[in-house]
């Protein structure tokens, strides 16, 4: 009986020490991941582990990224534009994407920041078109 009772709490332990995968980290005991945010995920907020990388790419040339709030993100560079393979309009249209990558160096609460003024040709940006934010919890 005795035996039977270790081999179930034990079943049990291991059993329960499963990982779980969130936010785009993918699950490989306990090895950095890489999320990725894009434009959908402006007003969300992600979790992440230390160790991991956070590469955000938005859908204009025009968006700037802010310093971040918080210790838990940095920057390894800065942000790098790329124009579309397919724009027909001019360089300096804003087609194309900017990325920027971090480093999970620190537990705890940062706020990824991007802003524009421009949204095209002459086209003013205004409310959400305007600025674009992700809260990231690392754990």
């Amino acid at each position: 009986m005795r035996t039977t009772w270790l081999a179930a709490a034990c079943l049990l332990a291991v059993t329960g020490c499963g990982s779980s995968s969130s936010g785009g980290t993918p699950d490989s005991q306990g090895a950095p991941g890489t999320v990725t945010l894009d434009d959908s995920a402006n007003g969300t907020t992600v979790h992440v582990h230390f160790g991991d990388t956070v590469t955000v790419t938005l859908g204009s040339t025009y968006w700037s990224f802010l310093p971040t709030d918080g210790l838990a993100l940095q920057p390894f560079a800065p942000a790098q534009t790329a124009p579309a393979s397919t724009c027909k309009t001019p360089v300096g249209s804003g087609c194309g994407t900017v990325t920027a990558s971090y480093n999970v160096g620190h537990i705890g609460t940062s706020v990824l920041r991007a802003h524009r003024d421009t949204c095209g040709e002459a086209l003013r940006c205004v409310g959400d078109q305007a600025n674009w934010s992700v809260t990231v919890v690392a754990t």
